[in-house]
């Protein structure tokens, strides 16, 4: 077998925070300053440090340098520079860079380089802060005697997809140490206060700095408050979730131990949920239910909001299981799904069947955390709340059908949020979903700039969690809506290699292989889920009867297509824009011979003139 590749290098990744949130203020501008900034500065200063540009991602930059001192200049001479273009611009304008080293081994393949050596160095540069450098230990010893920075030691660090802690070093672009003294450079004071001469003016001015110091201070505690506290971590106790053990009926053997793997079920698909929710581990939940008896003192003992109940209810075919969402500080059920236990080992459609009734169940609990802080003011809400409302507040306005509003609302309380913490994983996510929502289509008249902002915000948060299905999901759909159908069909083949089950990715699997020529595998790939029925089976029925046209399945065709047709936004059946679902049961009408039906749908398909 042919051996790997590899070599030592120093490995810079270069971030741009908020990108998203500058692109969906400034789209024009934010991408000519980029443009402007690698041109004159970043790239220059990389090829002057002797640097190989691996490769870009639209907001950011993989770096490759021989020497780990060249890396580290380059990085505090470029955050350095961009520290004095951005001396006159307004804070929320700002373009900042978050730049992570690291000193590792590489896999080469052709010009791109991967392994550990790559990934460490990306996780540095999420934990960097604008306009910051964060260093690995090795990194940092590298370079102490070489260079004139110092160091601030952040301690040991847990990232994503690393074994072992990694020890992360901030650089410390404010000052400069004599490598052979450690004593700190200083430059002479300008002499801007000539008028403090009395020991009295001086005690006085230091006690009017000393105040404004403090004031700043606070003030800059104050505004960055959000960003120090974890998001969605047990201690706001937002979003928080306790699961209880499933009760099966008295003297039920055996519905005790479907209840039993019903319980670890659950567990496990809610602890998955890490977006949205945080889960308390099974032995503290089985210690508070020892210590308490009501769900009010368990939650209390769990230091969480929310409880998962359910209980067992015996079927002519088995068992199903009643779930329960419990608001613990109200004290009351808010929202009931029943569905099949699960008796054995999930199989991919149980395990997404679950999967849908728990994200609903989650989804009552985020609308009851949001209502709760409905007396608060926008301007006093963190990046959770923002978040959350965003969420849903969107939702509801596209139930309203006010598709502009629901963009424009949840716009707003995003880029709120971004700018609080400009790379929070929700956030960032949310403003991917929003602008690459078909539902833009239904108002906007640049639904490219829409995708543009889209695509940033998702390429940020996917640099943040590069496996999340939910934000690969969203990047196949990108490729699909700009025509790279290939792509798409890799993405979505490496989600469902992780979660067979998972339908949005099923039905972007099915879309491409049909705009690719090969509807007879997409069909193959929905027939599970049409066969399953419910609320997926009914989404993808457009899709599925485009599938069947294509085969020349003309009755499947038209079945399908007016069961699409009939869950159709309403606003679309009384203005008569049926779109492609209305053509393609017109067009399988024709094909059976039903002329006078295909016509007259065909004028109920067009939208009415203007009068």
């Amino acid at each position: 077998m042919a051996r790997d590749q590899r070599r030592l290098a120093a490995i810079v990744s270069f971030d741009v925070a908020g990108y998203s949130r500058l692109m969906g203020a400034d789209e024009s501008g934010t991408l000519a300053a980029l443009k402007s900034h690698r041109r004159e500065l970043v790239d220059p200063k990389i090829a002057e440090h002797a640097g190989r540009i691996v490769k870009t991602t639209g907001d950011g930059l993989l770096v490759e340098f021989s020497s780990v001192v060249d890396a580290v200049r380059c990085a505090v001479e470029v955050q350095r520079a961009m520290a004095e273009r951005n001396a006159g611009v307004p804070p929320g304008k700002r373009l900042e860079f978050r730049i992570g080293i690291n000193l590792g081994d590489i896999i080469i393949d052709g010009d791109d380089i991967f392994g550990d050596g790559v990934n460490v160095a990306a996780r540095l540069e999420a934990l960097a802060e604008p306009g910051g450098i964060c260093v690995s230990r090795v990194v940092r010893d590298q370079v102490l005697d070489k260079l004139g920075f110092s160091f601030e030691d952040l301690g040991p660090k847990e990232v994503k997809n690393i074994v072992r802690p990694v020890e992360v070093y901030r650089v410390a672009l404010e000052s400069e140490v004599h490598a052979s003294t450690g004593a700190r450079k200083t430059r002479p004071a300008p002499r801007r206060f000539g008028w403090i001469r009395s020991p009295k003016t001086l005690f006085g001015a230091a006690a009017i700095f000393g105040l404004f110091s403090a004031g700043f201070v606070a003030y800059r505690a104050y505004i960055h408050s959000p960003a120090t506290i974890a998001p969605y971590s047990m201690q706001d106790r937002r979003m928080t979730f306790g699961v209880l053990p499933v009760q099966a009926p008295a003297n039920d053997t055996t519905g005790a131990q479907v209840a039993a793997a019903t319980t670890d079920a659950i567990f496990a698909v809610q602890e998955a949920d890490v977006l949205w929710a945080q889960v308390a581990s099974r032995r503290s939940a089985e210690e508070a239910i020892a210590k308490a008896a009501t769900d009010r003192d368990i939650a209390k003992v769990l230091d969480v909001h929310f409880l998962l109940r359910g209980n067992l209810i015996p079927t002519a075919t088995g068992y199903d299981v009643e779930l329960l969402v419990i608001d613990a500080p109200a004290d009351r059920a808010i929202g009931t799904r029943t569905l099949p236990a699960v008796a054995r080992a999930l199989s991919a459609a149980r395990r997404e069947e679950l999967a849908d009734a728990l994200s609903a169940l989650t989804y009552k609990a985020l609308e009851a955390e949001v209502q709760r802080g409905r007396s608060k003011p926008v301007d006093k809400l963190d990046v959770r709340d923002l978040s959350f409302r965003a969420f849903v507040d969107w939702n509801d306005r596209k139930q309203e059908r006010d598709h502009k509003g629901a963009y424009i609302t949840a716009t707003d309380l995003l880029n709120r949020a971004l700018t609080l913490v400009p790379d929070d994983r929700l956030a960032l996510y949310l403003t991917a979903r929003v602008n690459l929502c078909d539902c833009v289509d239904a108002w906007s008249t640049n639904v490219e700039k829409q995708q543009a902002i889209g695509a940033a915000a998702l390429e940020q948060y996917l640099r943040r969690d590069p496996e999340s299905a939910a934000g690969l999901v969203l990047k196949s759909k990108l490729f699909a809506l700009r025509g790279r159908y290939e792509e798409a069909l890799l993405v979505a083949d490496w989600v469902l290699a992780r979660s067979p089950g998972n339908v949005e990715a099923l039905t972007d699997k099915a879309y491409v292989l049909t705009k690719l020529g090969r509807p007879r595998e997409a069909l193959a790939v929905i027939k599970g889920v049409l066969e399953r029925g419910g609320p997926a089976a009914e989404k993808i029925a457009g899709l599925a009867a485009s599938i069947h046209y294509a085969l020349e399945q003309y009755d499947a065709a038209a079945r399908m297509a007016r069961t699409a047709v009939t869950h159709l936004d309403p606003d679309q059946l009384a203005n008569r824009k049926l779109g492609a679902v209305g053509l393609t049961l017109v067009a399988a009408e024709a094909r059976q011979g039903n002329l006078a039906s295909a016509k007259a749908r065909l004028r109920i398909s067009m939208p009415r003139c203007p009068t």
